[in-house]
């Protein structure tokens, strides 16, 4: 038996309509394309219709309120197309696997731009210390600091709110100063807080100028809000890498400062050794470290370039404060602070931001000479190579250190207060009268001669330690 072609054809025709009647096939394609005429949006027809057909299979499954938080979470989640979402994995995965502060940042910042298609990403990092917003950019080889509440990125810190802007230059809130600065064109940006699972803000997240598009969508907004709950957990692991190779780096340095301390050491050689291991305990700058000379009133250092002596009145400037007073002194800006003298940054063309003064005091107080000497650091440098501030950690290690240096002031003969008595040694070992002019100026040529030697030999000492080392 022979079937013909026309009738083989009219079967399949009357199988297809029954099968598009039974499941309502055009209704289907109808409310798909009325979905795609309503939503118009950024994504492919064919990504549309996927997640369309995901939200409708949803709601037969958990009901028809539309306003609930699972239909919310998941209407997030299914309008984002599967390529983006396997980018979006790849980025989160790129991300948490750093752990060194900086290079997290590189790579959050490299990872948003693939992963937004943005021409600029910019990362403001919250830093507790300093109460200021770190920026780290693709475009900036150096940070920058914003305050908090200051511009868009200040705004949307402050406020945990979302911010799309679709055209820069017509929004009030955009400050344009950078772009005419730079000749940049800021056209778009969207602006997202870094939240962790405390609920804390720890900065905020920017992508600036979308590629091949006039401005950022709400698919970019979900990946973008997805991403920063991965940001906000590896900055925090960051974080907490900084602080234990800070802690090693101080226990380290502490270390090696007992050591180098518990050796007999000459003047210079004494100086320069305080002065390079505080450098390596609170990351400073510069230190200089001024020793009291009670009968001059004085401050007096050792140049650890030159080698020439430095003296200074007791009373002069923050190190005389300390000095005088005993007190620590702390300062988070040199340039608000009026006790700083700014004629000697314009001299040297060197910029005093931060100083820290730490006092060395006896352990047994003497009246008028409590202080042995003045440990004073200069400029607190932080890990992306910026000045910030001394802070609680900073000052209690400083304070321990200068208990060990300290006790080995304590008992150097050039650190001995002036004798008080009126009759010195000499004067007992000559049986001289203090009343005769003549016995006093053999007595103040002996003293005089004696305080040379013993600073000699305190040089030679050493100088001996550097030939046997």
């Amino acid at each position: 038996m022979v079937v013909s072609p026309d009738a083989v054809e009219s079967e399949e025709v009357g199988a297809i309509e029954a099968y598009c009647k039974k499941h309502n096939v055009d209704g289907l394609v109808q409310e798909l394309v009325e979905g795609l005429l309503r939503d118009r949006p950024e994504t492919k027809p064919k990504e549309h219709f996927a997640h369309l057909l995901r939200m409708s299979l949803l709601k037969e499954q958990v009901g028809n309120d539309d306003c609930s938080e699972e239909m919310l979470e998941a209407s997030k989640a299914s309008e984002v197309p599967g390529r983006l979402l396997i980018n979006l994995f790849e980025a989160t995965k790129n991300i948490t696997a750093e752990i060194v502060p900086k290079d997290t940042i590189n790579i959050i910042i490299q990872e948003t731009i693939k992963l937004l298609h943005a021409d600029r990403v910019s990362l403001f990092v919250y830093d507790k210390r300093i109460d200021m917003l770190v920026l780290n950019a693709s475009n900036l080889e150096q940070p920058i600091r914003v305050k908090p509440g200051q511009g868009i990125a200040g705004h949307v810190f402050k406020t945990q709110e979302i911010v799309n802007i679709p055209n820069c230059y017509e929004d009030e809130r955009f400050d344009q100063t950078f772009d005419k600065q730079t000749g940049y064109r800021t056209n778009n940006l969207l602006t997202m807080p870094i939240v962790d699972f405390e609920g804390e803000c720890m900065g905020v997240l920017q992508a600036i100028n979308k590629k091949e598009f006039t401005h950022f969508s709400h698919v970019d907004e979900i990946l973008l809000e997805n991403l920063t709950q991965h940001v906000s957990i590896a900055l925090r692991n960051a974080e907490v890498y900084r602080a234990a190779i800070v802690t090693s780096e101080r226990a380290s340095a502490l270390l090696h400062m007992i050591q180098s301390l518990s050796q007999d050491l000459g003047v210079q050689s004494m100086i320069l050794t305080v002065t390079m291991h505080a450098n390596e305990l609170v990351q400073a700058d510069r230190c200089t470290v001024f020793l009291v000379d009670e009968k001059k009133q004085q401050l007096w250092s050792v140049s650890t370039d030159s080698g020439k002596e430095i003296r200074i009145p007791k009373s002069a400037g923050i190190a005389g404060e300390c000095a005088t007073e005993g007190k620590l002194i702390a300062i988070p800006d040199a340039y608000e602070d009026p006790r700083f003298n700014q004629e000697v940054d314009r001299r040297t063309g060197y910029r005093t931001k931060s100083i820290l003064a730490i006092p060395v005091l006896r352990r047994i107080q003497q009246s008028n000479s409590r202080c042995l000497a003045v440990i004073q650091m200069i400029n607190k440098m932080e890990f992306d190579g910026a000045t910030g501030k001394f802070d609680d950690e900073d000052i209690q290690v400083m304070e321990t250190f200068s208990t060990f240096v300290a006790s080995k002031l304590e008992h150097s003969a050039l650190l001995a207060p002036p004798a008080k008595c009126n009759e010195s040694e000499a004067s007992k070992a000559f049986d001289l009268d203090a009343n005769n002019s003549q016995s006093r100026a053999s007595v103040k040529n002996y003293e005089a001669s004696h305080r040379g030697l013993a600073i000699q030999e305190s040089m030679d000492e050493g100088d001996e330690e550097d030939c046997n080392d």
